[in-house]
C-alpha cells in the first residue's frame, strides 16, 4: 500500500517527499502559487490573501483543492475565501443588527461585480470574484444565495433540524455548485450529489464547532431536538443529562451519514471530471466515524486530535471516487 500511495503522490507533486514522512510536514502547494501567478488578470497580493485565507480558516478544503484539476485551482481558493469571509461576519456577530451592515458591503459588491459597468470595491476577494465571476460565469445566484442565508441566521439558531438543514443547503451546497460551474459542468446527478454533500458537510461542520461555540455561550442545537429529548441549554453548558445530550447529537449526526450516503451512491452517475469536487466527502466520513466510536459525546477530547488522513484523499484522488 505504501509503494502505491507513494506513486500516487508522485502524479500530484509530491515526488521530494516519501510518502513515510508526510505525515509530518506542510502539503507543498507551490504549483498552486505558481499556476495563480501566471494566470491573467489576477493582482498577486489579493490571492496571496485569498490563499492565507483559506489556509488560516478553511485548511480541510485547502487541501481538496489541491487535489482539483489544475486549471481551476486558483479559482476554486476564490470562492473558498469568498464563503470564509462571509462566515467571519456571521461568527462575529453578537447582535444581529449589527451585522447588517457588513452583509450588505458584500450584496453592494456583488451588484457591482455583475454590473457591466459597476465600480468594483478594492479589496482582496471583490477583486478576485470579480475575476471569477467574468472568466468562469460563476452563477450570481449562488453567491447571493450564500450571502442571504447567512444574513438572515447570523447566530445559527435554528427552531427545527429540518432548518438547519435547509441552512447548510443554501450555505454550503452553493459553494459546491460554483465549484461545478468553475469545471463548466452542467448536471443534475453532479447537483443531487453536490446538494447532499454541501448538507452533510455543514451538519459535521456544526458538530465539530459546537464546543468552541459552547465556550462563547452558543448553543447550535436545534430546539425541536432539545425538547424531544428533554435537553435545556442548561444542561448543555453546565454538562449535565449527557445522555440527553448525546441522543441529541445522534439525531443530528444520523441525517449527516444519510446525506453522505444518499451522495456516495450517486458517484457512478456523476461525471468523472468533477469528481474531485466531491473529496470532502473524507473528513465527513472520518469525524461521523470517530463521532460514533465515542458513542455521540461530541465533546470527547478525541475528536480533537489530529489525523492524517491526506493519504485518504489521493487514494480518492486517484481513483476518481469519493
Amino acid at each position: 500500500m505504501a509503494a502505491s500511495l507513494k506513486a500516487i503522490s508522485r502524479g500530484y507533486g509530491f515526488s521530494k517527499t516519501s510518502f513515510s514522512k508526510l505525515k509530518t510536514v506542510q502539503i507543498p502547494d507551490l504549483q498552486l502559487r505558481r499556476h495563480a501567478a501566471v494566470v491573467r488578470n489576477i493582482p498577486p497580493k489579493s490571492f496571496n490573501y485569498c490563499y492565507g485565507l483559506i489556509r488560516e480558516y478553511d485548511y480541510e478544503n485547502f487541501l481538496c483543492i489541491l487535489l482539483l484539476n489544475r486549471n481551476i485551482r486558483a479559482s476554486a481558493i476564490v470562492i473558498r475565501a469568498f464563503n470564509v469571509e462571509v462566515a467571519k461576519v456571521a461568527d462575529s456577530v453578537t447582535d444581529p443588527f449589527r451585522g447588517l451592515g457588513r452583509f450588505q458591503f458584500w450584496k453592494d459588491a456583488l451588484d457591482e461585480v455583475y454590473n457591466p459597468k459597476g465600480k468594483i470595491p478594492q479589496t482582496p476577494v471583490v477583486q478576485l470574484i470579480n475575476w471569477v465571476a467574468n472568466d468562469f460565469n460563476i452563477s450570481k445566484s449562488w453567491l447571493s444565495r450564500l450571502i442571504e442565508a447567512r444574513a438572515s441566521n447570523p447566530m445559527s439558531q435554528f427552531k427545527t433540524l429540518e432548518d438547519l438543514d435547509n441552512y447548510y443547503e443554501q450555505v454550503v451546497s452553493s459553494v459546491y455548485y460554483m465549484l461545478l460551474e468553475l469545471h463548466g459542468t452542467k448536471d443534475v446527478q453532479a447537483d443531487h450529489a453536490a446538494s447532499h454533500l454541501g448538507r452533510c458537510y455543514g451538519i459535521v461542520s456544526l458538530l465539530k464547532a459546537t464546543p468552541s461555540q459552547l465556550s462563547k455561550g452558543r448553543v447550535l442545537f436545534p430546539h425541536d431536538l432539545l425538547a424531544k429529548h428533554s435537553v435545556s441549554q442548561e444542561d448543555i453548558k453546565r454538562g449535565t443529562n449527557v445522555k440527553g445530550v448525546n441522543d441529541v447529537v445522534f439525531d443530528i449526526a444520523s441525517v449527516a451519514k444519510q446525506h453522505l450516503d444518499k451522495a456516495r451512491s450517486l458517484k457512478g452517475n456523476v461525471p468523472k471530471q468533477v469528481v474531485p469536487v466531491f473529496l470532502p466527502s473524507v473528513f465527513c466520513d472520518d469525524y461521523l466515524t470517530n463521532l460514533q466510536r465515542v458513542d455521540f459525546n461530541v465533546f470527547d477530547p478525541v475528536l480533537n486530535r489530529k489525523r492524517f488522513i491526506y493519504h485518504k484523499l489521493l487514494l480518492q484522488r486517484f481513483r476518481k471516487t469519493y
